[in-house]
Order: structure tokens, then sequence, then C-alpha cells
């Protein structure tokens, strides 16, 4: 168990002690689940036992500075491989209306999720990717618009971008 960790209350050392545990659990059955309940319970010391076993360190049921870093080294590794990877920021505050002659990193994005939505439904053209909004880009948003009952313009304004962005949004929920 921490001992004398001066700047940690004891409790919140056990309660995060039980959630890296918990979390490393979920890929290393070995390890008992446990529940995090900040005591530290004759479950936590089966499962900080088992996770020194694992690791390599003296198994002693309690949590020294190695076991401590160990814990923390795991738990990171854990964490970062389920957290989503960064979007890529191509939309600014100053939004502009995007039609037909504009040219523009944005347009790479529109056609991208248009050419999704083509490999899930029939009506919707495949569209050549560049930075170029030319007339086929135009009619396979005034499609969209029309689709997804909004003003047809043919013309990507702030609705229709953010409409764009959810729709992509939730067909990647079913793409899994």
């Amino acid at each position: 168990m921490i001992n004398n960790w001066n700047s940690i209350k004891q409790e919140d050392a056990i309660w995060e002690i039980q959630l890296y545990l918990r979390n490393i659990s979920n890929e290393h059955n070995e390890i008992p689940k446990i529940i995090i309940t900040g005591i530290y319970d004759s479950k936590t010391k089966e499962a900080v036992a088992k996770f020194q076993e694992l690791a390599g360190l003296p198994v002693t049921e309690k949590v020294d500075f190695k076991t401590w870093q160990a814990l923390v080294k795991e738990n990171s590794i854990h964490a970062h491989a389920k957290e989503m990877p960064l979007k890529v920021p191509c939309c600014s505050y100053d939004f502009n209306e995007i039609k037909n002659g504009y040219e523009g990193d944005m347009v790479y994005a529109i056609k991208i999720m248009i050419n999704n939505f083509n490999r899930k439904y029939k009506n919707y053209t495949k569209l050549e990717i560049s930075n170029k909004y030319n007339k086929e880009t135009e009619e396979a948003i005034s499609l969209f618009q029309k689709t997804s009952m909004l003003p047809v313009t043919g013309t990507v304004d702030k609705t229709t971008w953010n409409t764009l962005v959810s729709i992509y949004e939730i067909c990647k929920l079913y793409s899994y």
C-alpha cells in the first residue's frame, strides 16, 4: 500500500490504483476485475499481486514506488490505445460559403464525406477527390441538400456543412 506519499490522500491514491487495475484488467484477464471503492480490500490486494506477478515485480500485495510506476506506465499504454485520434481541423469560425469555383482543403473533406455516402447509398455520385469545387460537386451537394430536407442551393453553407458532418459521423457508427 502507499505509505507517506506526502501530498496524496490515501483514499484518492487507492481509488486511482483501483482505476488503473480495472483499466489494465480489460486487457489482461488474469487480473481480477475489482470494484473501485477507495478501500484497499482483499480484492484489491489480489489484483495488485497478480499485476506484480505479470509485471515481474516482487509479489507483496502492496503498492510501492516501483509497482506504482509500473501501474502508471501500463495504464498509460492501455489508455492511449483506447483514445480517439485527433481530428483534422479544416473549418474556422469565419466559415464562408463554399460554391462552384472554390478551391481549398475543405473541398477534400466535402468530397470524402459525399463519397462515403456513395458507398452506402446508391443515389450519390462518386466524386473525384480534389480541392476544386466544380459542377459535379455542386450537383452532389444539391442532391445531399434535397435528401436532407435543406434548401437546395448547391452551396455548402454552415447548415449544410454541419448536416454533412453530423450524418457522416452517424454513418461511421454503422461501419463496424
